[in-house]
């Protein structure tokens, strides 16, 4: 029997034409990339499901691609793309901020930081559920996110900005990432049906889309349980 994937992540976007419902910031990000106008610090902030930590890959995927396409996207065929997507890849560190919260966690962040990259130009590093830091923690970070190494860069998801520290904002370039329609919630889950072979009707999709509240994440989750 095959092993199971849950939806959310069998069609998780792996380029930015792929993300549904945030074409100005997959924009705006494809530009800079393109332009070669990178900060070293970005927040993503949003509600959850919307995307910010797929866009994050994805970001962090395409900057470091060693062939992007015309369109500027990430090629997923050279090694560093290939790093990435079997998840081997020594340029991508994700920190889930809500379990790693201490000084001695952001100490050993800082520490690897100042490893230059193997393959690729950048290292990225993604911090979950920012405003979970401690005040101790977010105090020994400050330097860092203010003048990393050339190769370093940050971003920093949060469902809740209003707890972000002001210091940490001002040294960041902020994304605000909205809620998804329900007329694309609804034709990506028409897509992802049609993929599964499975008949859905509009109606039963744009109820699944509306009880999603703008959360691709869980629309999707909630989409897997109707199918079960």
């Amino acid at each position: 029997m095959e092993d199971y994937i849950v939806s959310a992540r069998k069609y998780r976007p792996s380029t930015f034409d792929t993300v549904v419902g945030q074409r100005a910031l997959t924009t705006t990000l494809k530009n800079a990339i393109a332009n070669q106008k990178l900060a070293h610090a970005y927040l993503f902030c949003g509600p959850r499901g919307v995307g910010k930590t797929t866009c994050a890959r994805i970001f962090a995927k395409t900057i470091n691609c060693l062939h992007p396409t015309a369109e500027g996207e990430a090629c997923n065929e050279c090694e560093s793309c290939r790093a990435f997507i079997e998840q081997r890849s020594y340029n991508i560190h994700e920190l889930d901020a809500a379990s790693n919260n201490s000084v001695e966690d952001i100490r050993s962040l800082i520490d690897q930081v100042r490893i230059p990259p193997q393959i690729g130009k950048y290292k990225v590093y993604i911090i979950d559920e920012v405003h979970m830091l401690s005040q101790a923690a977010f105090n020994a970070f400050l330097k860092t996110l203010e003048e990393p190494p050339h190769h370093a860069i940050f971003i920093l998801a949060t469902t809740e900005k209003h707890k972000i520290l002001p210091t940490i904002l001002s040294r960041c370039q902020i994304y605000d990432f909205s809620r998804i329609s329900v007329n694309d919630t609804v034709e990506y889950l028409e897509e992802v049906a049609s993929k599964e072979h499975i008949e859905a009707e509009p109606e039963a999709l744009n109820v699944i889309a509306q009880k999603a509240d703008g959360g691709m994440r869980d629309a999707l989750s909630i989409f897997d349980q109707v199918v079960s």
